[in-house]
């Protein structure tokens, strides 16, 4: 468990009166040490939602010790660094981190500009402005993920991984960020834990939370677990796990598109019966009172919940689970999946060691990024090598 110092006081996560500690400091602008390491490494309080809130301070992951909850692989190990900045930025005087999404929030006309009619003559930009880099759906929930921490791995973790812990974890990642104004919070859909015994209670909360017309001209967020695929009267219907009552539609076009985007996570999920698919999608409430999804995105996760792309990569996972190895999952963001990426970083030792998937297939192209990328790093690196279960120095 970490510990930290304001002022004179050290105290953990769960000390009574933790409140009123980063209260009277965020009153007094004082700034917590995280005790990780010698010297402390600084955090800043965030005030949102009624509570206050230990954060880690920009750029500064690196610095903590690599067993501490606050530590942070190299931007250079993930895809965050691309996208912090300019899709995620952190204001640390009112602890609110603003988001920039490439997905729209509302129902309304595409924001394509207009062909010329024809005959006319295209008027040519005097000027080019850089593109700003936006969150995808996968990236914003790459970014949750991430901020919840369970992107990351100890053998002491285990009797806490459920659907419960996530939601939680999840929902408390969504604090104190803004996306256009409206609260993060407020947006996102993540069903708590069914009982059939408290089924109606839990069916009525759902029921309120999606009530039509409160969500009719917005797009909500679903955070959610895959359970199956059905076809509907019109179109096909996702079934998530803990809302077997409140299935969300997909119409015929979309569905297509999904099955041919995301081919790869589907085969993934049905190949390896331990692993689940994450659904992020938005949705709206139609006039029949049924949601309906506007864009989804999938991602594979463990038994654990650990993020993965690939076979080989959810063999990695198994083996450094299986070996009571203590790691952090190197997530894409926005990054392209053709860029080499390291999969994890081991944190279990003083000098955390980033571990690179080998390619089996020996290709020359990507075996040639793979070592560039390699040699430019700063990070002691391992490679993982698939034919032989086994992780190999460089």
């Amino acid at each position: 468990m970490n510990h930290y110092r304001v002022g004179t006081i050290e105290f953990t996560e769960d000390h009574g009166h933790l409140q009123t500690i980063l209260k009277q400091a965020y009153a007094n602008q004082q700034r917590p040490l995280c005790l990780c390491t010698a010297q402390g490494v600084e955090l800043y309080i965030a005030f949102a939602y009624d509570r206050y809130w230990l954060k880690r301070m920009p750029n500064s992951g690196e610095r903590h010790h690599p067993g501490c909850d606050s530590y942070e692989p190299p931007a250079e190990l993930s895809g965050l660094g691309q996208v912090y900045g300019s899709a995620i930025k952190d204001n640390l005087e009112t602890g609110i981190t603003q988001l920039k999404f490439d997905f729209r929030l509302a129902p309304g006309k595409s924001r394509t500009p207009v062909a010329p009619v024809e005959g006319e003559e295209a008027t040519k930009p005097t000027s080019i402005k850089a593109s700003e880099a936006k969150l995808g759906l996968r990236g914003l929930l790459h970014y949750l993920w991430e901020q919840s921490g369970w992107q990351r791995w100890t053998p002491a973790a285990d009797s806490r991984r459920n659907w419960h812990g996530l939601r939680k974890a999840l929902l408390e990642a969504c604090a104190g960020k803004v996306a256009k104004a409206t609260a993060l919070d407020r947006l996102v859909f993540i069903p708590e834990t069914f009982s059939l015994d408290k089924k109606d209670e839990i069916n009525a909360r759902i029921a309120k939370d999606l009530a039509y017309p409160d969500n009719l001209n917005r797009f909500r967020v679903l955070i959610g677990e895959l359970k199956e695929v059905k076809p509907a009267r019109f179109g096909q219907k996702l079934i998530i796990k803990h809302l077997p009552e409140y299935p969300f539609y997909l119409n015929d076009q979309t569905y297509k598109r999904v099955l041919k985007q995301f081919d790869t996570e589907w085969l993934l999920w049905r190949g390896n019966e331990s692993s689940r698919l994450m659904v992020i999608a938005t949705f709206s409430i139609r006039l029949g009172g049924y949601p309906e999804i506007d864009q989804l995105s999938l991602m594979n996760v463990s038994a654990q919940w650990i993020p993965f792309e690939t076979a080989e990569e959810l063999a990695l996972i198994d083996y450094l689970v299986a070996h009571g190895r203590s790691f952090s999952k190197c997530l894409r963001y926005n990054l392209a999946r053709s860029k080499p990426l390291a999969t994890a970083v081991l944190v279990d030792t003083d000098t955390p060691s980033a571990v690179y998937v080998g390619d089996t297939a020996a290709h020359e192209e990507s075996t040639s990024a793979l070592r560039d990328i390699i040699a430019e790093s700063r990070t002691p690196s391992l490679i993982w090598d698939p034919l032989h279960q086994a992780l190999c120095e460089v």
